[in-house]
């Protein structure tokens, strides 16, 4: 049979599953949910997973042979982790132009295609559901929690599972992403972004060797679920049953158990449950007597999310697929590209990014860029002043007003409020972005001893730009509508004079970044060195 005969008498298969008909037990409808690799139809009381005719390099269900053992495997590895939702493998035969179901001879030679049987679990009790409800509970994830440390705490360790924890085994799998994701920049994913999360990526694996070799001493690699997303996780009051494991690949799923948890920490920051994704984590670390588990996280969480890019990016590009849900897709994807930049970026904990310098040197713009893709919070001075006093934030301030705007007692505080929100922020688990000079050295160390005080991480990132630059930016103010900031080209010498350079910075809590160059190249330069900025601290502080 051709290549388009086997694709017409898959798309004759589909169809047939859709109507309820067709089914043995005539459930009363049935949905028909399609993802990058398979066909899904819920029919009643009962799932049916069909593989599509595929080969993707990492994916094989090229051959009728290759989807048979895989939907074989499926069902073995899925029962390792849930009980009674995998009821077996079913085939399907054509007579008379009609398919038919068979659940007892799968040797057939007349069976065409086949398929996972499951159980169908109710809906509400899916993880995923705990969250749309704003239900989900700790105690929920400490349930999660046991499951998985027994799972991983009683398999026995096998010596060639070890060299899955190996940096050329975990490289060959992020390479491939970002090999199969090129297509994609531009679209899904910016240009800056997929190099800042490369760089990330082979900079962590370079600098953090002796972490990864730790690992696999210390007996964390294991054969783990490879897909651990809450979709896949469902808690009743009588058990917690975990399915859908990778089953096509093996490297997907042999690897670091941090690899495996990373992926339902992710998908608990995407769905803004941060607290309770560090809660989690903390669980697992304690019930595994794993502390470097806190340390290697967030790399396998930026690894997670990518993947999760890459695979909505796949599914935005699919023909088949109904336009509305490409372009759903294509939103998702780039969701979670900016997720795993966050990640490369500052990881996962709670964290203040302070954008400083001179008037007009483009801090502005470079923290409202990062706070933008990162999906963060971000507090200017500008705004908080004009706020303060009752002025609009879209108008240049009038040169009679100006004198009560700027004196000393409204800038302490426009920097109290700052400080104040940020620490707010920070508390409810979330990272923030201050745009502000931070002219006076003595406004720096008062918001430092505030963040340390509390054990708040914070970075220091001051723009820089030439004198040229500068007026040259505050000329083009002129003519801008809109523009927050009241400084224009006459107020110049009097705010650079003013000025007060961070030398007492520590090196640790502070980077540079030159906005002199076109602006493409200035965010890669900030990203590279707030990656090389986080890597060195976490290295410093593991």
């Amino acid at each position: 049979m051709g290549k388009n005969s086997r694709l017409s008498e898959h798309s004759n298969l589909v169809r047939f599953m859709e109507q309820p008909e067709s089914y043995p037990h005539q459930p009363e409808d049935v949905q028909h949910i399609q993802t990058h690799i398979s066909h899904v139809f819920l029919a009643g009381s009962f799932v049916y997973k069909i593989k599509k005719p595929l080969d993707l390099g990492f994916l094989d269900y090229s051959t009728l042979e290759k989807r048979k053992t895989l939907c074989q495997r499926e069902v073995e590895l899925n029962r390792r982790l849930s009980d009674d939702i995998y009821l077996g493998v079913i085939g399907f035969k054509k007579q008379d132009g009609r398919f038919t179901f068979e659940e007892e001879n799968l040797e057939s030679e007349d069976i065409s295609e086949y398929a996972v049987k499951m159980r169908r679990l109710p809906e509400e009790y899916f993880l995923h559901n705990f969250i749309e409800e704003d239900n989900l509970a700790r105690e929920h994830l400490d349930r999660v929690a046991d499951k998985l440390a027994s799972f991983y705490g009683n398999q026995t360790r096998r010596e060639e599972l070890s060299t899955w924890g190996e940096i050329e085994a975990i490289k060959v799998n992020t390479d491939e992403n970002f090999d199969q994701t090129t297509s994609f920049i531009g679209n899904t994913i910016p240009s800056s972004s997929f190099e800042a999360i490369r760089y990330f990526t082979d900079t962590y694996l370079q600098e953090r060797k002796e972490l990864f070799q730790k690992r696999i001493e210390s007996g964390r690699i294991v054969d783990g679920h490879g897909d651990l997303h809450l979709e896949h996780i469902h808690i009743t009051p009588e058990k917690v049953q975990i399915y859908d494991c990778i089953e096509f690949n093996e490297r997907f799923r042999y690897g670091d158990l941090a690899a495996d948890l990373a992926f339902l920490a992710m998908d608990l920051d995407f769905n803004d449950c941060w607290q309770l994704e560090r809660y989690f984590v903390n669980q697992m670390a304690k019930s595994l007597e794993d502390e470097s588990l806190l340390e290697i996280i967030d790399f396998y969480k930026c690894y997670r999310a990518y993947v999760k890019g890459k695979v909505k990016s796949f599914q935005s590009d699919e023909d088949e697929v109904p336009e509305s849900e490409r372009k759903q897709a294509a939103k998702r994807a780039r969701q979670y590209f900016n997720l795993s930049l966050r990640y490369a970026l500052l990881g996962s904990d709670p964290a203040v990014m302070i954008f400083m310098g001179r008037v007009g040197t483009g801090k502005s713009t470079l923290a409202n860029h990062v706070a933008d893709q990162l999906n963060l919070k971000i507090f200017s001075s500008d705004s908080v002043r004009k706020t303060l006093a009752g002025l609009p934030l879209d108008k240049r301030t009038h040169a009679s007003e100006r004198p009560s705007l700027y004196t000393s007692e409204m800038t302490s505080k426009t920097y109290g409020r700052l400080t104040n929100s940020a620490v707010q922020e920070i508390e409810e688990g979330q990272p923030v972005v201050i745009d502000a000079t931070f002219s006076s050295r003595q406004r720096r160390q008062k918001l430092r001893d505030q963040l340390e005080e509390k054990s708040i991480p914070y970075l220091f990132i001051e723009a820089r730009a030439s004198d040229e630059t500068i007026i040259s930016r505050l000329e083009e103010r002129e003519e801008k509508e809109g523009v927050i900031s009241d400084a224009r080209r006459e107020d110049f010498e009097m705010l650079d004079s003013g000025y007060s350079a961070p030398d007492e910075l520590k090196k640790e809590n502070f980077i540079q970044v030159s906005t002199d160059r076109p602006p493409d190249e200035t965010i890669k330069d900030l990203y590279r060195k707030m990656i090389d900025s986080h890597i060195e601290k976490q290295a410093l502080h593991g």
